[in-house]
């Protein structure tokens, strides 16, 4: 008994050591698979590591790259130990999902620390250069790794497409250079940039690996970025660095659908909030889960099972509350909400109209499905879909001004109005005419009718210059008229102010000549005698005056003062022979001066028979100047050439008058001239200037 005993549990150990040793790959539903519990090994040695640390360490098999670039970086997270936390806390919903990926490629696991690098593992980040996604995908690049891109779903963002794209690029780009560094430069700078680099360093002798070439700093610091953190997660005690806790098991769950439904309708059914939904499928750009783009979503792995059960209950009912439709013309938000009853400014926030744009004709637009049993979205509606916008046409009131022989209907035509909005805007028929300048209520687009205005103030503004200029002529030729007016009044008064003029000028000569005849020749005479005897007096007592102060100047001048007297005899008898000439001159104008009486008196008598004849005669104009000319003014200048005659005939008896006479009287000796007179007392001031 006690040996069958013992056969039994042995028989039980058995069996349960053989259970233990067949155990398979179990999953659930259509969901990722569950991992093998005793995959790899961990760094103590021990089989089924628990976090996916130790999991991701397993996998590493990239040659280390150590340089001061690595050491820097490294030192750089050290000294920000929460930008570790916040860095790598991010990733705990995708990160289990990168590794299982890499595991089945047999790819190294470092690369699952790639996306910290680009974008710390944020699914919905874009670059200043318009990457997208947590692994940075440029659109061209995206496309032709088969990430679709439209209205309403870019797969850059999605976890699991983006994932496939990227490791299919880096196995590429390995496969290319044999050198997962340098596959590493090429994906964030480009095959064919380093391709080039490394012909260059071919070229020139040098060596071909990533620390030789020569990239911009960008990628120089790619990879050094890439090391510093495989360093940190292989020993993150050395750089005083704790992991976050991430569990080594699947985050989300893969479920497939086949009906539309809204956003919130997935969330309500999967018992999760709607920013989860969200962060697990951020590939989605509208509220609407459309089957035919997206038939894959993704859900919390303890969710999923909950939302199959869910989406069963509901087959008979309504899951999306909108549709897509095409507008068939260019239509304001306000036309489409009123024709499809829904609220404008929903309907405007759910396809993202800016304010002020009219949609195009066209464009693709979720607006509301109110049959429950219409048909899903087509594929190819949905592929195709896009939507455009053209400026909203804001109509404004104003006025304009019509022409001639207009009516409401030949106005309306002119601008391109309706005829009978025009004719409702003014409460007329549309075969009422209008008066010339009548202004015109319309209303039309704001830039449209701000151009108009501009065109009729501008024509305003020409023709107010017009009427100021034509005022300023008729202004001109007013007083041109007036001034004409003033000169011929001027014209017909010239003659008598000419004759007073003329009268006025002849009867000065007259009394000149009048004057002259009064006067004896020989009284004349003896004026200009005794005044020039009245001046040499005053020189000499001048230069007598400056003998006497001359010895007071000292011994230096004794000279000077000696040859003053012979100074003063010549000047004596320079004075003297002045004199005598100067009588001599006195005598000769006595006789002239009878001659030149006789000479007035004929030459009068001639004047005053012109001067009658210019009163008779009218103005004459010279042909020069165009001025009137007066035959007073003629007969004025007779007295004139007279008396050059008369002045003329004493430098003709120079000569005769030069012989001394005896009948010249004895005052003709002393000096008569004032300039003779002055000689001495220059002389006498150039010596006082010597002397002092």
């Amino acid at each position: 008994m006690p040996t069958f005993r013992y056969l039994c549990a042995a028989l039980m150990l058995v069996l349960l050591a053989g259970c233990a040793s067949t155990s398979q790959t179990s999953s659930t539903g259509t969901g990722l698979r569950v991992p093998d519990l005793d995959r790899g090994r961990t760094s103590l040695g021990l089989n089924n590591p628990n976090n996916v640390w130790d999991r991701l360490r397993q996998g590493f098999a990239m040659p280390d790259l150590d340089n001061a670039t690595v050491r820097d970086r490294e030192a750089w997270y050290t000294r920000n130990p929460s930008s570790i936390q916040r860095l790598i806390g991010s990733s705990d919903k995708y990160i289990y999902h990168v590794i299982e990926a890499l595991e089945s490629r047999n790819m190294p696991t470092e690369i699952a620390l790639l996306p910290y690098v680009e974008s710390s593992f944020n699914p919905l980040a874009v670059s200043s250069a318009k990457a997208a996604g947590m692994w940075q995908f440029m659109p061209a690049t995206g496309k032709q790794y088969e990430l679709h891109q439209n209205l309403f779903l870019d797969n850059r963002r999605d976890v699991v497409q983006s994932t496939r794209a990227a490791l299919d690029y880096l196995q590429r780009l390995y496969n290319m250079f044999g050198d997962w560094h340098l596959a590493l430069a090429a994906y964030n700078w480009g095959e064919g940039n380093v391709q080039k680099a490394i012909r260059r360093n071919q070229a020139a002798g040098r060596g071909t690996s990533f620390s030789e070439l020569t990239m911009p700093q960008e990628t120089r610091m790619y990879v050094p970025k890439l090391q510093a953190l495989k360093n940190i997660v292989r020993n993150p005690a050395t750089f005083n660095t704790a992991l976050p806790n991430i569990a080594n098991h699947p985050y989300f769950d893969q479920v497939r659908i086949t009906r539309d439904m809204d956003t919130s309708t997935v969330a309500r059914l999967a018992g999760i909030s709607l920013e989860d939904f969200r962060a697990l499928n951020p590939s989605l750009n509208r509220p609407l889960v459309i089957a035919s783009l997206t038939p894959t979503l993704l859900l919390p792995w303890q969710s999923a099972p909950r939302f199959r059960q869910n989406l069963a209950n509901a087959r008979d009912q309504q899951l999306a509350s909108w549709t897509l439709w095409t507008a068939p013309a260019d239509m304001s938000v306000t036309e489409v909400a009123r024709q499809h009853d829904a609220d404008e400014d929903e309907l405007r926030s759910i396809n993202s109209i800016p304010s002020r744009m009219r949609v195009r004709r066209g464009s693709t637009l979720l607006v509301p499905r109110h049959d429950q049993h219409a048909d899903e979205i087509a594929p190819h509606v949905a592929r195709s879909g896009n939507i455009s916008f053209v400026p909203e046409v804001v109509l404004q009131t104003t006025t304009l001004k019509a022409e001639a022989g207009d009516t409401i209907a030949s106005f309306a035509e002119r601008f391109g109005l309706p005829v009978s909005s025009v004719a409702s805007w003014n409460n007329a028929s549309p075969g009422t005419r209008l008066s010339a300048g009548q202004e015109v209520t319309v209303q039309l687009p704001r830039q449209q009718a701000s151009q108009l205005r501009q065109q009729q103030q501008a024509q305003a503004a020409i023709e107010r210059r017009a009427r100021e200029a034509e005022e300023q002529r008729a202004t001109a030729a007013e007083r041109s008229a007036r001034a004409s007016e003033q000169q011929e009044r001027a014209a017909r008064s010239q003659p008598q102010t000419d004759t007073a003029s003329t009268s006025s000028r002849r009867a000065a000569p007259a009394a000149e000549t009048r004057a002259s005849r009064a006067t004896p020749p020989a009284a004349r005479t003896e004026a200009a005698t005794s005044t020039r005897a009245k001046a040499a007096d005053d020189s000499r007592k001048r230069s007598s005056q400056t003998e006497t102060a001359a010895p007071v100047r000292g011994k230096r001048n004794s000279r000077q003062e000696e040859a003053a007297p012979a100074r003063g005899q010549r000047a004596a008898r320079a004075e003297d022979s002045s004199a005598d000439k100067r009588a001599g001159a006195g005598k000769a104008a006595s006789r002239t001066s009878s001659k030149a009486e006789s000479a007035d008196s004929k030459s009068g008598n001639r004047s005053n028979t012109r001067s009658a004849k210019a009163e008779a005669e009218p103005a004459k104009r010279t042909p020069t100047t165009g001025k009137p000319v007066r035959a007073a003014e003629t007969a004025d200048t007779q007295p004139a050439r007279g008396k050059q005659a008369a002045d003329k005939k004493p430098a003709d008896n120079k000569a005769a008058d030069s012989k001394p006479s005896g009948k010249t009287p004895a005052a003709g000796k002393q000096p008569a001239d004032k300039k003779s007179a002055d000689k001495k007392p220059a002389t006498d001031k150039k010596a006082a200037a010597k002397s002092r």
